[in-house]
């Protein structure tokens, strides 16, 4: 409420009820003791006070209030200046590999005359100490590269990136990911159904049939190094049809 409000209905010489429910509805505590007089005398001084405050805000365009007081650099930055590398799965053949170096460790691998790797192992059931992985790939980066896409050999696998060097012919991890694993790439096939009757609310497993099975095993098979061909796939489909 401003000055003039409050002026206005004063001049309408309300009752001590309205007064209250005014001064209620504004936010001024009023004690049970208080007399019309006084209640008006506290609207007036709270009218005042308001004026005062109104005067001593200067009025600023709406272009003026959304422009902010100082530039704003809104880059993002290109490093962190903290260690990590993460591994991220994208489909079931490929992968997104991401790191971050800290200046004191980019400044130890630039003086070391050994070239910067990042590598991708497959350690899919194993425990992994480093030089036990199943297969691995690498590739020469830059310190400030900053990220890397790898084509793998195996969907459903377990795959873990590092950071590091070789040297005396072994390779010396500096940074490690975690574990990440990629997704299949077929529907999970298995010898064993689970039908269930609706009507009855009852569940009962039984085996797949010998063709489900094969051409499951089969889908499960294939990969980018290992796909079976057109003939192959008719002859193994036609096999267990008749079969033998």
């Amino acid at each position: 409420m401003n000055n003039e409000e409050i002026q206005s209905f004063l001049s309408n010489d309300p009752t001590i009820q309205d007064l209250r429910r005014y001064a209620k509805m504004i936010g001024i505590n009023l004690k049970r003791t208080m007399r019309k007089k006084d209640i008006a005398r506290a609207l007036k001084k709270y009218a005042q006070k308001s004026s005062q405050q109104s005067s001593s805000i200067a009025v600023k365009s709406p272009s003026e209030i959304l422009r902010p007081s100082k530039p704003v650099d809104a880059q993002i930055p290109s490093s962190y200046s903290r260690d990590f590398v993460s591994i991220h799965p994208i489909n079931p053949y490929w992968v997104y590999v991401m790191w971050d170096l800290s200046e004191w460790t980019a400044r130890n691998l630039l003086s070391s005359s050994s070239k910067l790797l990042v590598r991708v192992s497959d350690i899919t059931n194993i425990i992994y100490d480093g030089k036990n992985a199943h297969r691995f790939k690498e590739a020469d980066i830059s310190v400030d590269a900053g990220s890397w896409y790898f084509q793998i050999d195996f969907p459903d696998a377990d795959y873990i990136a590092e950071i590091g060097y070789y040297s005396d012919g072994h390779f010396k991890s500096v940074l490690k990911s975690r574990i990440a694993r990629t997704p299949r790439n077929s529907p999970k096939f298995t010898d064993h159904e689970i039908w269930v009757d609706l009507k009855k609310g009852s569940r009962r497993e039984q085996k797949a049939s010998q063709e489900q099975f094969t051409f499951g095993k089969l889908a499960k098979s294939s990969g980018p190094s290992d796909n079976p061909s057109s003939d192959e796939f008719i002859k193994t489909i036609s096999k267990s049809k008749s079969g033998r």
